[in-house]
């Protein structure tokens, strides 16, 4: 049985070209050859060293005199191609390429082709002119790895992905111990590489020469998002691998686990995938039900009427010192039985945040107040406050108004692409310009990410403009329904502030009670408490809304002004940086790739195969998630970014407000969010927005327009096109 240790587990690598510990063969190629021993030529007469450094002209100038030609070899099959190719020289290669140099020459001790070595450094650019060149990604090294199984090897996501969209590339090609890249994946930890080839087909059921499926592999790791995908997409919970020495039969997944210690990762595995700890579907207990995510959008949706009813009614008509803890009490108990619900639910919604659960309290806090304010507080004020019950209708109709369209607005999604060929056609010209990163490329939406967009986990679409991801709000709050937000937001307020003299009117016109009993207040909040304690406990629920109102009106009118999203915003910076453990680590997300979101990340080459098991993320507690739940920790960042920090902070928002190219002051900021559309519809373009006055299209914005601005000076100006610094404007 194999085990964690990757000595024993599928055969060790042999043949990568990275400068980690660990046997890198063509990484010691490079070092024994050319640095541990003086070269036996001159640099100008040496090809190989002027290979490497790159030196096109020398190269040039040895072909000419007839010393060398692009066939030359080492001693040991090595070829100006291979050095060209692991140091990334694109302009050599392409040059050698032309001048004859074999594509598919082996070398080294690996007896790697160039472009296995290009693959080792992810040098996309250069491997990509091999494999127009006619190299073929399918001959392997000496320990039986072709280029597939090499990029998976070293969790390159984008390079998976490059190659996959090759014509004639098998995605379940075996390596000489029947291991397809796939089980590597799974077995590396790699999650993203693992959806990336299930997407594109991988077989889920293949098995190596132990028997062993994709499924037993990610169980060896214990690595749960691999576990989770591979059961999700199909993969035989109950199939056996060969029986071991001593064994009468193998082991299944379920035992794998077992022995690996993973059986935590399983466990939730098949619960969020709808099956139970046995590995058997999970039988809905309401056999009416058709479509369980629409059952389970809805009933979540609906639950805050019922509980939040509850309870204020448990509030009003209890004392206080017994009401409270009972609130409480049954409020978990009752949420608690509600999320174990979820056990049925798609596995997309298996937390309450996936859920409408908070959309759902928003707007049962509006029907509660609304139903109190019709039936008692409104007519009993509609001789003596008659204007504020008007301007009360008109802030509570406007905010439910345009809290529905915030909910229903289209936030702006990217068109996908719709043939695979256009796909590869993105990726030759990303390639090309040595763009094909997280940066400028969804490896989920399989799309080119315009300038400023954000793939959104919930909406599992990219969106061209993300201002605001609200996680109370079930949608991508975009360049559409921003404005219907701030908005809702706007007349949530106001409606609140005119329902507390509304409410005290009220209280007064009740008559006096005969006596009241309470322990906490005074004679005369007893008395009116006593009058309709369940209008003012509902009116008090209501008021404590402002808490979190003022801390999002705060922050949507900050990044207004500044014209920033609040994705840009929780960086610190315009456009992060690419992540390069995003492609090593085999993941698209900060916390995925297990980096800091301030740093840079780990050295490719260094850490392509220990990434992963390095910074990992600490567990978050229940205060944080609802902080950020609450989106208070974005508020806390923008209201006191740099309070007493750090010079570094301090500098990169000077950075940070230096090169945002989209801010055109704070008045020009405003007007176009304000005059962007109309505002009591949706826009017809859901990605189009204003931007100094003209219309631009954010799912078609790859460069920064022409009328872009810069701060310098404590002053804008515009930024020249390419074009303008052509002509010398």
């Amino acid at each position: 049985m194999p085990s964690r240790d990757p000595s024993t587990a599928p055969t060790s690598r042999k043949a990568s070209g990275s400068s980690n510990a660990g046997g890198d063969e063509l990484a010691n190629v490079e070092v024994s050859d050319l640095e541990s021993s003086p070269p036996p030529l001159p640099v100008e007469l040496d090809l190989m060293q002027l290979a490497r450094l790159g030196e096109l002209r020398s190269i040039q100038k040895l072909f000419d005199s007839g010393k060398y030609t692009a066939r030359s070899t080492d001693e040991q099959g090595i070829t100006a191609l291979h050095w060209a190719a692991i140091n990334g020289h694109y302009a050599l290669s392409h040059f050698l390429l032309q001048s004859g140099a074999d594509v598919n020459a082996r070398g080294g001790d690996a007896q790697a082709t160039p472009v296995l070595w290009a693959s080792k450094r992810c040098h996309l650019q250069v491997v990509s002119l091999l494999l127009a060149n006619g190299a073929d990604p399918l001959i392997r090294d000496d320990s039986g790895y072709n280029l597939l199984h090499s990029a998976t090897l070293d969790g390159n996501v984008y390079q998976l992905i490059l190659l996959l969209h090759q014509p004639d590339l098998p995605v379940d090609v075996l390596d000489t111990q029947g291991h397809s890249s796939l089980m590597w994946a799974a077995y590396k930890g790699f999650p993203a590489c693992v959806d990336v080839l299930l997407r594109s087909g991988a077989d889920v059921h293949l098995a190596d020469d132990q028997g062993f499926t994709a499924l037993h592999w990610a169980l060896v790791k214990g690595n749960f998002a691999c576990i989770q995908k591979l059961v999700e997409f199909g993969s035989d919970r109950f199939v056996r691998s060969n029986p071991q020495p001593g064994q009468t039969q193998g082991d299944t997944p379920k035992e794998t686990a077992a022995k690996m210690k993973s059986m935590k990762q399983w466990r939730k595995a098949l619960l969020d995938t709808g099956y139970d700890e046995a590995g058997n579907p999970l039988k809905f207990p309401l056999p009416f039900v058709k479509d369980r995510r629409i059952f389970f959008r809805r009933f979540f949706y609906l639950w805050p009427f019922v509980l939040g009813g509850m309870q204020l009614y448990m509030l009003a008509h209890m004392t206080a010192w017994f009401g409270v803890p009972s609130v409480l009490i049954v409020g978990y108990v009752l949420q608690y039985l509600v999320q174990r619900s979820l056990r049925w639910a798609p596995s997309d919604m298996k937390t309450m945040h996936k859920t409408p659960f908070l959309t759902g309290i928003f707007a049962a806090t509006l029907f509660w107040v609304g139903v109190r304010w019709a039936f008692d507080v409104f007519p009993a004020t509609i001789l003596s406050n008659f204007i504020v019950n008007i301007a009360f209708a008109l802030a509570y109709v406007l905010c439910a108004y345009f809290y529905y369209m915030t909910m229903t607005a289209d936030p702006g999604f990217i068109p996908k692409i719709g043939s695979r060929g256009q796909t590869k056609k993105t990726i030759d010209d990303l390639v090309e310009h040595n763009s094909f990163d997280e940066i400028h490329f969804c490896t989920q939406c399989m799309i080119r990410k315009p300038l400023r967009s954000k793939h959104c986990r919930n909406c599992k679409r990219c969106v061209a403009r993300q201002d605001h991801h609200c996680p109370w709000v079930d949608n991508c709050v975009g360049i559409n329904n921003h404005k219907h937000f701030v908005l809702y937001v706007l007349f949530m307020i106001s409606g609140i502030m005119l329902l507390s003299p509304l409410t005290f009117a009220y209280l007064k016109s009740l008559p006096e009670p005969g006596e009241a009993h309470c322990t906490i207040l005074s004679d005369d909040l007893c008395k009116q408490f006593t009058k309709d304690p369940l209008t003012v406990v509902t009116m008090c629920w209501g008021t404590l809304q402002l808490t979190w109102t003022f801390m999002l009106l705060f922050v949507h009118l900050t990044q207004i002004a500044r014209n920033l999203t609040t994705y840009e915003t929780m960086r610190s910076r315009m456009h992060t940086e690419p992540i390069v453990t995003a492609m090593t680590t085999g993941s698209l997300s900060l916390e995925g790739a297990q980096v800091d979101p301030n740093g840079a990340g780990p050295n490719p080459a260094a850490d392509a195969l220990h990434a992963h098991a390095h910074n990992r993320r600490k567990t978050e507690g229940f205060c944080s998630q609802w902080i950020k739940l609450f989106g208070i920790d974005t508020f806390l960042t923008i209201a006191f970014q740099g309070y007493k920090g750090s010079q570094a902070t301090k500098a990169e928002q000077q950075r940070q407000k230096r090169s945002n190219p989209f801010s055109r002051g704070i008045i020009r900021n405003c007007q176009d969010f304000w005059m962007d559309g109309p505002i009591f519809a949706q826009k017809k373009d859901s990605c189009a927005a204003l931007s100094g006055g003209e219309k631009i299209s954010y799912a078609n914005l790859y460069d920064v327009p022409r009328s872009g601005m810069r701060y310098s000076n404590g002053g804008y100006e515009e930024v020249p096109t390419d074009m303008e610094l052509e002509e010398g404007v």
